[in-house]
């Protein structure tokens, strides 16, 4: 199972976010930028993110939703307990990628 195998194929909400915070898989998952929506099967008003860091083990990725699924933009490997520095970089490439005209390279 890959890291992104686990997100489902669309933006997350921000109570979904809070779910992955809350499961196994991630020790921590901090949506990059939010904006409102309208869930489709209800027409409720949602605040969703196409942009996420996540944070387990030893690494922290970032990743952005795009037309044909989620994708990892960076991908940084920790060592010792401080990811700050790797939540930065992540942060900064998530960035990247949603200017206009430009994305980042891939990174697995």
């Amino acid at each position: 199972m890959t890291t992104l195998s686990s997100l489902p194929d669309r933006p997350l909400t921000t109570t979904e976010v809070a779910a992955l915070n809350d499961a196994d898989a991630f020790d921590l998952v901090v949506p990059v930028e939010r904006e409102e929506a309208v869930r489709t099967d209800d027409s409720e008003p949602v605040v969703v993110t196409e942009s996420l860091i996540l944070a387990a083990g030893d690494w922290v990725k970032g990743a952005v939703h795009e037309t044909d699924g989620w994708r990892v933009v960076e991908s940084v490997t920790v060592e010792g307990e401080n990811r700050t520095e790797a939540m930065l970089t992540c942060e900064e490439a998530v960035e990247d990628a949603l200017k206009p005209g430009e994305r980042a390279d891939v990174s697995a």
